[in-house]
C-alpha cells in the first residue's frame, strides 16, 4: 500500500466524525487535512483533537492577513503546526503574498502546504505559468504541495518531469477523486476546471476507477484522497 492521506470536511456530529477518523486511522494515513467550509474549521478540531491520535492539518483561507494570522496562533495554542494555506474559491488575495508574510512573521516553527494546480485555474493560465509559480512558492517556504484531482494523466506525466527538474517532485502529493455519479464528475470537473477525457463520461459505469488511478499513480510514493465524508467511497479503494 502506498502512503495516504486524507480530506475530511467539519460536521456538527462530533461522534460521528470521530467514528469516521477512527475508521480513518484504521488505513495507516500520514495526516488527515480538515477543510474550512460552512462550519468552523477551529472549533471542530478542537473538539475532536483529545478524542483523536493522528497528525490532523487544517485548511486556512486567505481571506484577511489578520485573520489568518489570528487562526494560526489559535491553532498554535493547541498544538497544531501544520497548515493547508490556500487562496480559496472565493478570495480574491492570492495565497503566494500572504504566505511569504505568514513565513516571515512565524519562522519554520510551522509547516505550510500549498495547493498544486496543473491545470487551468483563476491564477494562471497555462502549465509553464503554473511550474513557474509553483517554483517559486517553493522558495518562499512551502513544505508540501497537495494537488487537485486529476483524469489526464499524460498532461500529470509531462508535470512530474518538470517538476522533477526543479527539485519539486518528492515534494507533492498527488490527489485522487473518489467514485462518484458522472453528474457530480461533471459538476467538480467543471468547477475546478479539470479537463474530463470524453472516453471517461461515456464509460463511466464500466471502469474500474481503483485500478485506473493505482495504474498512472504507481510511480507516485503518496497520494491525497477526498473522502467527502464518505465511507464506501474510502471502502471501495482501499478495502
Amino acid at each position: 500500500m502506498k502512503h495516504i492521506s486524507f480530506e475530511i470536511f467539519p460536521n456538527k456530529n462530533i461522534k460521528e466524525s470521530i467514528l469516521f477518523i477512527n475508521y480513518l486511522i484504521k488505513k495507516s494515513p500520514k495526516f488527515i487535512t480538515i477543510t474550512c467550509g460552512k462550519i468552523d474549521n477551529y472549533n471542530f478540531i478542537k473538539n475532536i483533537k483529545k478524542s483523536i491520535n493522528i497528525k490532523i492539518i487544517p485548511h486556512i483561507i486567505c481571506n484577511d492577513f489578520f485573520l489568518l494570522v489570528k487562526k494560526i496562533i489559535n491553532f498554535i495554542k493547541i498544538k497544531i503546526f501544520d497548515f493547508v494555506i490556500i487562496t480559496g474559491d472565493n478570495s480574491k488575495l492570492n495565497s503566494f503574498n500572504l504566505i511569504k508574510k505568514i513565513r516571515i512573521l512565524f519562522g519554520h516553527i510551522i509547516r505550510i502546504y500549498s495547493g498544486l494546480y496543473l491545470e487551468e485555474h483563476k491564477l494562471t493560465k497555462n502549465i509553464l505559468n503554473e511550474i513557474l509559480f509553483i517554483y517559486k512558492k517553493k522558495k518562499i517556504g512551502i513544505n508540501v504541495f497537495i494537488s487537485q484531482f486529476f483524469y489526464n494523466y499524460n498532461l500529470i506525466i509531462y508535470c512530474v518531469n518538470i517538476l522533477k527538474k526543479i527539485g519539486i517532485n518528492k515534494n507533492f502529493i498527488i490527489g485522487i477523486f473518489p467514485k462518484k455519479n458522472i453528474k457530480e464528475i461533471i459538476y467538480f470537473t467543471n468547477k475546478c476546471k479539470i479537463e474530463l477525457p470524453i472516453w471517461i463520461i461515456k464509460n463511466f459505469n464500466y471502469i474500474n476507477f481503483k485500478n485506473y488511478y493505482f495504474k498512472n499513480l504507481k510511480k507516485s510514493k503518496m497520494f491525497h484522497f477526498y473522502t467527502f465524508n464518505k465511507k464506501e467511497y474510502v471502502e471501495y479503494y482501499l478495502k
